[in-house]
């Protein structure tokens, strides 16, 4: 006799995984991710090519350090609707693609040396037909290669950017049942206010989409809202 073969987990609780949509969830994931990846990156040539007339500098330089918190950010768990709180650390490398009077594209590499996420479900015990999390801290790193950023620098100094990157946690985000491995997806959208000859604060919001991309049939994504303080050089 063959041995049955135990089919993936069906339970209409876990999030991204109801009966007959498992495929289709996770191409959409993955269409989306292939049009996050390519925006950043039409951006820069289409935006280079129409400006191509003053590069500005080629070379790479050291651009600064950023912290970013999400605080009472809502997500999908077995559980119903949970809250957490998202932090980032990043330091940032960038090289000035073009540049148009006091409006210049910079490209950007960031890498995210602590990822933090509280309040995240690390483990479910099942009681009767409730799911009952354990919450804790999950921590993690990243690097973000692709990133875009247009920055206006007459009367208010004015910035706008986006980004897509990898993260890797010390355990699956945001389910036991979902992967360390991360993508992330970002925007954002603030001022720099001089501080010096050389220095600017910059002040922004991000928006940070946290998702493994349709990699497993449980992948309910993290959204968070967040404020960014960062240290830059001019």
């Amino acid at each position: 006799m063959l041995p049955a073969i135990t089919p993936a987990p069906t339970d209409p609780a876990l999030p991204g995984e109801r009966a007959g949509q498992t495929r289709r969830v996770g191409r959409m994931s993955g269409r989306g991710l292939g049009t996050a990846l390519l925006l950043p990156v039409c951006a820069m040539l289409g935006t280079r090519a129409g400006w191509g007339q003053n590069t500005g500098s080629a070379g790479w330089r050291m651009a600064g350090v950023w912290v970013a918190a999400g605080p009472n950010a809502a997500f999908e768990s077995r559980a119903g609707t949970k809250h957490h709180n998202e932090y980032l650390l990043g330091v940032r490398v960038e090289r000035q693609l073009v540049g148009f009077g006091a409006m210049k594209l910079y490209y950007t590499v960031d890498a995210l040396p602590l990822v933090l996420s509280t309040a995240s479900p690390v483990h479910y015990d099942r009681v009767d037909s409730t799911w009952v999390p354990h919450m804790g801290t999950v921590y993690g790193f990243g690097l973000v290669p692709v990133g875009v950023e247009l920055r206006w620098t007459r009367l208010l100094h004015l910035v706008a950017g986006a980004s897509v990157g990898a993260l890797l946690f010390t355990q699956p985000l945001p389910d036991p049942l979902s992967t360390r491995f991360n993508f992330s997806i970002a925007g954002d959208i603030g001022v720099r206010v001089p501080a010096g000859d050389r220095c600017v604060v910059e002040l922004r919001y991000r928006f940070e989409h946290i998702s493994n991309g349709g990699m497993t049939y449980v992948n309910p994504g993290l959204n968070a809202h967040m404020v960014q303080v960062g240290l830059a050089v001019r």
